[in-house]
């Protein structure tokens, strides 16, 4: 397996069919910061984390999952990555090469076997970051993405061995948590679905009472909580699940489980119970439709930014 050098996911970026709605809802209902905003691109940060953006929205004719980018430390690990996915026959769409958009940096973007567009960059212009306020509910930074596939095991081993992701857990025969070169239970994980889809995106709050006025916030103001206020099993984070104004699925988390030293670490099974999924026993009855998300319309199709 490629050796872990992936540190975090540095952004999503999503194609969005009413890019006016969607920027109304991250920055005015989620409490993204909103960095830069042309006619047709959106980018958003987060205070306490140091990428330029953390969510692109571009507008597009469907909405899509334009790409997930992965962060490494080194320019040289980026061109070690293009050399052995492309002697592996992966489908890159480009040189490493210099990188437009906010912060720049160094990288190059390739299809994974399913369609979806994967970047790994390097050397992006870190912007300054500045701490929350106790009690803020805005969200910190980005903690992590799902996807979902009909091909659970072959496309979590793909990204395991082509990304160096290593398994860090299961929930019974639904969902792969992976790892990145950092200290926290999961970065990405993989969820069994009917088609390709994103499954959520995940921001960090820096507290559970930070949590807890973040989602009851929305709760208050009407919009629907998919599954939540609650607390998982795997990974042990909090969780409150929304949709945007394009049906994805946005969550807001904390505390996920931190891991001092993986080599100690024994990958587990973890059932798919009640009791387990929702440790407090305090969430909603969890609606799956949201999950399942829609078929991505553009697999194997680039983003033209």
């Amino acid at each position: 397996m490629t050796e872990c050098v992936i540190t975090h996911i540095r952004y999503v970026a999503l194609g969005v069919r009413d890019l006016r709605a969607q920027v109304e809802f991250y920055r005015d209902v989620w409490g993204l910061e909103e960095r830069e905003t042309d006619s047709d691109l959106a980018y958003f940060g987060a205070p306490q984390s140091p990428d330029p953006h953390l969510l692109r929205l571009r507008s597009a004719q469907a909405d899509r999952l334009d790409l997930i980018s992965f962060a490494v430390p080194t320019a040289k690990d980026v061109d070690a990555f293009a050399g052995r996915l492309e002697a592996a026959g992966v489908r890159l769409l480009g040189r490493p090469a210099t990188l437009g958009g906010p912060g720049g940096g160094y990288g190059f973007r390739f299809f994974d076997p399913e369609g979806r567009t994967l970047e790994i960059s390097s050397d992006v212009a870190a912007t300054p970051v500045r701490q929350l306020a106790e009690r803020d509910w805005h969200p910190a930074s980005l903690s992590h993405a799902v996807i979902n596939t009909p091909r659970l095991e072959e496309t979590a081993a793909w990204y395991a061995e082509h990304l160096g992701m290593p398994f860090t857990d299961r929930l019974a025969d639904v969902m792969i948590f992976l790892r990145a070169d950092n200290h926290f239970h999961h970065t990405l994980a993989i969820a069994a679905g009917p088609y390709v889809s994103v499954n959520h995106v995940a921001y960090e709050s820096v507290g559970v009472d930070e949590y807890l006025r973040a989602a009851g916030r929305l709760i208050r103001a009407g919009e629907p909580c998919a599954w939540g206020p609650g607390r998982h099993g795997p990974g042990d984070n909090t969780f409150a699940y929304f949709q945007d104004r394009s049906g994805f699925v946005a969550e807001y988390t904390t505390k996920l489980q931190v891991v001092d030293d993986w080599n100690t670490w024994e990958p587990t099974v973890h059932p798919m119970t009640p009791e387990w999924s929702d440790q407090w026993g305090t969430a909603n009855k969890r609606n799956p439709e949201p999950f399942l998300g829609f078929a991505d319309p553009a697999l194997f199709v680039a983003p033209p930014v």
